[in-house]
């Protein structure tokens, strides 16, 4: 014990840095593992606010009566509808990329994949939807391609189908569009 003490005090300088680094390596992987464990708890509780608060088949219903006739798009819809599906889209963003982080992620490894989504027509894509501006961009293309419904309803199952880490797609009628998902 005696001869560490004296091997530290002759290298003083060396000591400190290899005890900050060591500091500094041990305050990350706690940091990841609070993140993760963050995002474990907020799936739980995601799982019963997409059933009460955040239902996107009940929204459907909701919004059906609430918009002009024969249309699939969200500049169509009336009043608060509108309010409705903003709510609905934002919740969504931020439950899909803690959704990504934990089903991608490990306890003490943090994960730099994200979620892109895809829409596209006959096997070309027609647009990507990043994470970065993705409420704005979710519904310019829902106006676009005129794809409200499959959007809406494609955003309510794609969370378990992230957590089982499959394939999933929604085929539009109205827009003659396919809307999936990747995960790069």
């Amino acid at each position: 014990m005696s001869g560490l003490i004296e091997i530290v005090m002759n290298n003083l300088i060396t000591s400190i840095i290899v005890v900050i680094v060591v500091l500094f390596l041990m305050f990350r992987l706690w940091k990841t593992a609070r993140l993760y464990m963050g995002a474990k708890r907020f799936v739980r509780k995601s799982k019963k606010n997409r059933k009460k608060k955040f239902n996107g088949l009940l929204l459907n219903d909701k919004i059906r009566r609430k918009r002009k006739k024969n249309s699939n798009e969200f500049r169509k819809l009336k009043g608060s509808a509108k309010k409705k599906v903003r709510k609905y889209i934002s919740y969504k963003v931020e439950e899909l990329q803690i959704h990504v982080q934990y089903s991608y992620g490990k306890l003490l490894k943090r994960t730099k994949e994200k979620l892109i989504i895809k829409i596209t027509r006959d096997s070309k894509v027609l647009k990507r939807i990043k994470f970065k501006k993705p409420q704005k961009m979710i519904i310019e293309a829902t106006n676009k391609y005129s794809c409200l419904d499959e959007m809406i309803i494609f955003l309510h199952e794609l969370p378990e189908v992230i957590l089982e880490q499959q394939d999933f797609e929604i085929y539009s009628d109205d827009g003659d569009v396919t809307i999936s998902y990747s995960i790069k």
